[in-house]
């Protein structure tokens, strides 16, 4: 009964799998980012929120593909921020890669917080999980013509 009860419960911001993602991100940091090819293009932006004190830039490597649209090859993050907000830029940039920037413009706060296994947040934390979407959407409208 017990893992029936596990299965229907949403995660939640202090579960054990948001303190992990934040915990070991494999997208955080910028050491593989730090120069692209000539035919890539490095786009990033910041964001912050002023009522928890979160600050996250993120950096996207993209190229164009056959049609001449974007492509994002790699995504990383890094900044000072919340368990949460590190969990949920994390799970955006590991499936922003392979995307096209038209497809990674049109990821919504739902979509992320299905990636993190249904999280569920209440309205005080819901800045905490769109932080690195706004920093996403930004650095996008400013890179990609």
């Amino acid at each position: 009964m017990r893992e029936e009860e596990d299965m229907l419960m949403p995660t939640t911001i202090d579960s054990a799998i948001i303190e992990e993602r934040s915990r070991s991100a494999a997208h955080r940091g910028f050491d593989d980012i730090a120069f692209a090819r000539e035919d890539e293009r490095i786009l990033s932006a910041r964001g912050e929120n002023p009522f928890c004190g979160d600050e996250i830039e993120v950096r996207l490597v993209c190229s164009a593909d056959v049609a001449g649209e974007q492509v994002v090859e790699r995504a990383r993050f890094d900044g000072y921020a919340c368990t949460l907000c590190l969990a949920a830029a994390d799970a955006l940039m590991e499936q922003v890669e392979g995307m096209t920037a038209s497809q990674a413009a049109s990821i919504t706060f739902d979509d992320l917080c299905r990636w993190l296994d249904g999280l569920s947040v209440g309205r005080t934390r819901k800045g905490c999980v769109e932080l690195p979407l706004r920093a996403l959407a930004r650095a996008l409208a400013d890179g990609v013509h």
